[in-house]
């Protein structure tokens, strides 16, 4: 009679296993289904060969003496910018004066903002240190035979920063006007294609403007609205690009992908000699078919359980 209850706890245990297999292999393929891989890279055929920034920023002095702000000549992203984008200041309206602190060799330029005040100021920049590239740190490839290329992506800064650095001072409005150039940096061979991002982009802020228009809004970074285009570059061909950003709100522009059928040269679909091979789950693996852990890990818990089984209850 023991015997018999031991054959039937056996038996309820590896049940049991089973069933826990099948819910850890559904909560890692939800977890992986959750998540984006992004592959490291050493270079790009696309580069920005020059950046400018017209911001206009009005500025409240709660406090009750003079403070100050000034613009910031230096940029550096999440860490993936390469070089580091260093600003020179084309123009300011009004005239900027020049800071008591100063972190950058010319000198640091600013304004003055008296108790209860309310200033509006407007200043251009452009990036110097050009061509460069923004890119994703991601892990090394071991992802085989087909990968994802991401593009270009962005790095994202706080415009309402100020806010944090100093509490007497508050942003109530804060729009910034991009322009860059986008270059295909070979010199020969086929066209280059692909998706850009906004180099830089404000967070908790309206796209209300892009030229051309945006070909989507990515959501990478849930807090931006990403401007992003597909793009397509021959070698040595250089296109402009502008976008605007407003914070705290604004209208936000529609991409053009949802207002008609795309009109790129590579927008029909490629020829396919052999069929569709996605229409068989098991010939390319995916995010969602991917590789049979699932089935591997419950396949060893049987047999676990089979061996267990022959050994010690027969």
């Amino acid at each position: 009679m023991g015997f018999n209850r031991f054959n039937i706890l056996f038996a309820a245990l590896a049940v049991l296993f089973v069933i826990l297999g099948f819910s850890w292999t559904i909560a890692a393929a939800d977890a992986a289904n959750d998540q984006q891989a992004w592959i490291q890279s050493d270079t790009s055929t696309l580069a920005f060969t020059y950046l400018q920034a017209t911001i206009h920023v009005v500025i409240k002095n709660t406090g009750n003496h003079a403070e100050f702000f000034k613009i910031s000549q230096l940029y550096s992203g999440d860490g993936t910018v390469n070089p580091n984008i260093n600003w020179s200041v084309l123009s300011t309206d009004p005239t900027a004066i020049k800071m008591v602190n100063v972190l950058n060799p010319g000198g640091d330029l600013g304004w003055e903002v008296d108790s209860g005040q309310t200033r509006a100021v407007t200043f251009t920049l452009v990036a110097e240190g050009t061509p460069f590239i923004i890119e994703r740190t991601g892990i090394n490839n071991t992802f085989w035979p087909v990968i994802n290329d991401p593009g270009l992506t962005a790095t994202w800064f706080m415009p309402d920063e100020i806010n944090v650095l100093n509490p007497n001072l508050q942003l109530e409005l804060w729009q910034g006007h991009f322009f860059f150039f986008l270059k295909n940096m070979e010199t020969s061979g086929a066209r280059v294609e692909g998706n850009v991002r906004a180099p830089l982009v404000p967070i908790n802020s309206a796209l209300t403007a892009s030229n051309p228009t945006v070909d989507w809004i990515d959501n990478e970074f849930p807090q931006a609205q990403t401007a992003a285009w597909d793009v397509t570059l021959y070698p040595g061909q250089t296109k402009g690009y502008s976008y605007t950003y407003q914070w705290p709100s604004g209208n936000t522009v529609t991409p053009a992908n949802t207002q008609s059928p795309s009109s790129r040269i590579n927008s029909l679909p490629l020829p396919d000699p052999a069929g569709d091979p996605s229409s068989d789950p098991l010939t390319i693996p995916t995010k969602d078919t991917g590789l049979p852990f699932g089935l591997l890990i419950i396949g060893a818990i049987v047999i676990l359980a089979g061996i267990g089984y022959a050994k010690f209850l027969r």
